[in-house]
């Protein structure tokens, strides 16, 4: 099961239940769409576009208090700002895709639980 840092999420948002749900059921409605991109740009071997996605889910992870899935989308978007190879950029961001699609589950139960 994914951890959160909701005590993390709650300091930037507050402590309100019905506003932390609302926080949450943004990122799972967005996180499978970037994820989705960066997997397409990952294959495609567009380093720019991989920083970008990696950045943008690496805030949102952050954000919400996924710091697993912010430190690997960090280490991702640091590969795509340095040019790394793209195979293990591949790699990479087929791992985290998995994960992060897997955790969705996760994350709508620890909604559902606040």
């Amino acid at each position: 099961m994914v951890t959160l840092d909701l005590d993390h999420l709650k300091k930037i948002v507050g402590n309100d239940p019905a506003f932390l749900r609302q926080v949450l059921q943004i990122f799972v409605a967005n996180a499978p769409k970037d994820v989705a991109e960066l997997s397409r740009f990952a294959e495609a071997g567009d380093h720019e576009k991989v920083a970008f996605y990696a950045h943008k889910l690496k805030s949102a992870s952050g954000a919400i208090g996924f710091n697993e899935a912010y430190e690997a989308f960090k280490q991702i978007e640091a590969m795509g700002k340095e040019m790394g190879p793209i195979g293990e950029i591949q790699e990479h961001v087929k791992a985290m895709a998995s994960h992060c699609l897997a955790c969705m589950v996760d994350i709508e139960t620890i909604m559902n639980g606040l």
